[in-house]
């Protein structure tokens, strides 16, 4: 099973249960053994693993800008979907489709709304220890398994309630059937049909189209995979040409009669030509299909006007942020790993991974290097973040030359260092204010505390100020990912709901337009940036109708005043 053009005729593993002597029966195997037996159960048992590790402690961040955009969104109509995606957001219309029907079996929650990610992380594990015990064996697969969870990209994205968790699952399925069609393809003649093959075929489109649905970036790994084929294809015409050569180099000189198995050599070339058609024909279904997609997205990119041209910092998000999430001590380990890996390769020092780097170089470097030239030629799209659906393929690397270590403790004890150095990363992502210094949570318990000690029938009202860093939103954002803390209040300076735009936040009044509002309150709150202080004017325009500062907090990024008269 080491690489793509074998067929399962080609597995010469030997049998693991033996024939007991005549007249002896053989030893009864206990239920954990039987289990432990079975093929996928490493892939259940460490996707399992990287659900809880990436569940645990979700609830505790605060919801920011980023997922506070996929809680507007999904919890919208979906007319109100529909009307939005046409003028923005159109790239995460399918996840936010999918967060919709998510909230109605699921009411939204922060913890709710972080789930599916945490769910998708551990599919993705599951899914990597199976690529990789295809691609090399069940060893490297476990270990790929195991590192991919600690990868601190992976347990930021299994706690993130946005699609990168999903990108990652989409990556390394479609990686998956490719490699699964390949091999089918390999066996026609054997015991597969065309019908079968084809089938295979189809369902790489179809999974294509429905990733690049979810994260259009996918389409980089797509033509990543066309690499992949192409590579496959030049290795088997060499290898042929290499055996012809000997053959006629043996027949030349007489020295040794060889009779090499007919077609050999020649039907792999043949396979791996028609699995390169198989891939052709898939991609470019699927490509038809995505085209109006992302011809409508295209018209959207000003929304990411906010990503800088690559310079030299962006060295720094390749080999650091991308798959890291900046834990540099981790970075150095993957990587020096991912460079033994590639010596490992070179030297043949594990023969069962032949055609392994063919699968997951390009998988690594084909997005990278193609979202970054683009941003360089066209416009800036490169965000590390949004290659993170290459987290199973630096696992996967970074496992072969630890599992090529002949010494099982000498791995357990690399997989521990590994512990050791994604565990700062996972604390500091585990924090109340880990998603870009949000601290809302914490405003809305400090209004529900105060509120909770007002007398009964007091009547409330609240303003809305800046929020940090993103000049389209307000202060609202926070009333709508928290919204218990602040229901019953009188959002007198709304204009038109965000759900009732086509866009993705409200629009309001000016508070001097509306300050006959505040006739019949006794109570007014202002929430606002730290950094766009509208407490003076505020201050003062409240004070024309009767209201004092009552009292005044000031919260990472936030100010909460109170007003009363």
């Amino acid at each position: 099973m080491a690489d793509l053009r074998r067929t399962a005729a080609d597995d010469t593993t030997p049998p693991t249960v033996t024939r007991a002597p005549d007249g002896e029966q053989p030893p009864t195997r206990s239920s954990l053994a039987r289990l432990l037996g079975r093929r996928h159960v490493d892939a259940v048992l460490i996707g399992v693993l990287a659900t809880l590790v990436s569940g645990a402690f979700l609830w505790v961040p605060s919801v920011w800008y980023d997922e506070a955009a996929t809680v507007v969104s999904a919890t919208r109509t979906w007319g109100q979907l529909w009307a939005m995606i046409h003028t923005v957001d159109l790239v995460h219309a399918a996840y936010y489709a999918f967060m919709h029907l998510w909230f109605d079996v699921f009411p939204y929650s922060p913890t709710s709304l972080r789930v599916p990610s945490a769910l998708a992380t551990g599919v993705a594990a599951g899914l990597t220890v199976s690529l990789t015990r295809i691609l090399v064996n069940r060893r490297t697969a476990v270990v790929a398994g195991l590192l991919f969870v600690l990868l601190p990209r992976v347990t930021w994205m299994g706690g993130e309630g946005r699609s990168y968790a999903l990108s990652a699952l989409f990556a390394v399925a479609l990686t998956l059937v490719l490699v699964v069609a390949a091999r089918r393809t390999a066996e026609d003649g054997h015991a597969r049909t065309r019908r079968s093959i084809a089938l295979w075929w189809v369902a790489y489109a179809v999974l294509a189209v429905v990733a690049c649905a979810f994260f259009l970036y996918i389409a980089l790994l797509v033509v990543g995979h066309a690499l992949t084929m192409l590579v496959r294809v030049l290795r088997d015409r060499r290898d042929h040409a290499a055996e012809r050569a000997a053959v006629d180099e043996w027949a030349r000189t007489g020295a040794v009669a060889v009779v090499p198995e007919p077609g050999s050599r020649s039907g792999s070339v043949r396979s791996s030509r028609r699995a390169l058609l198989g891939w052709f024909a898939g991609a470019g279904v699927a490509g038809l299909a995505s085209l109006p997609l992302a011809w409508f997205i295209a018209s959207q990119n000003s929304q990411v006007s906010w990503i800088e041209r690559p310079s030299f910092s962006t060295l720094r998000g390749v080999l650091v942020t991308q798959w890291f999430q900046g834990n540099e001590n981790f970075a150095v380990f993957a990587l020096v790993c991912a460079g033994a890996t590639l010596v490992v390769l070179a030297l043949r020092l594990v023969p069962a991974a032949r055609g392994f780097a063919e699968v997951v170089l390009p998988w690594m470097i084909v997005p990278t290097v193609g979202l970054v030239g683009v941003s360089l030629v066209v416009d800036p799209l490169y965000s590390p973040r949004y290659l993170t659906f290459g987290t199973p393929a630096i696992a996967m690397t970074m496992a072969v030359a630890i599992a090529a270590i002949p010494w099982r403790r000498v791995i357990a004890l690399v997989l521990l260092v590994a512990v050791v150095l994604t565990s700062p990363s996972y604390v500091e992502q585990r924090q109340p204010e880990a998603k870009d210094s949000s601290a809302w949570d914490q405003v809305a318990d400090l209004v529900a505390g105060e509120r909770a000690t007002e007398a009964p029938g007091t009547r409330e009202g609240v303003v809305f100020g800046p929020v940090r860093r993103h000049p389209k939103a307000t202060s609202r954002i926070i009333q709508d990912t928290y919204p218990e803390a602040f229901r019953g209040m009188s959002d007198f300076t709304l204009e038109t709901p965000g759900y009732e735009t086509d866009g993705l936040w409200e629009t309001q009044y000016p508070l001097g337009d509306v300050l006959d509002r505040t006739d019949d309150l006794d109570v007014v709150w202002l929430i606002t940036s730290d950094k766009q202080d509208w407490r003076p004017r505020v201050t003062e325009q409240l004070g024309s109708v009767g209201f004092t500062l009552d009292e005044e907090w000031g919260l990472t990024r936030t100010n909460v005043l109170k007003f009363t008269r």
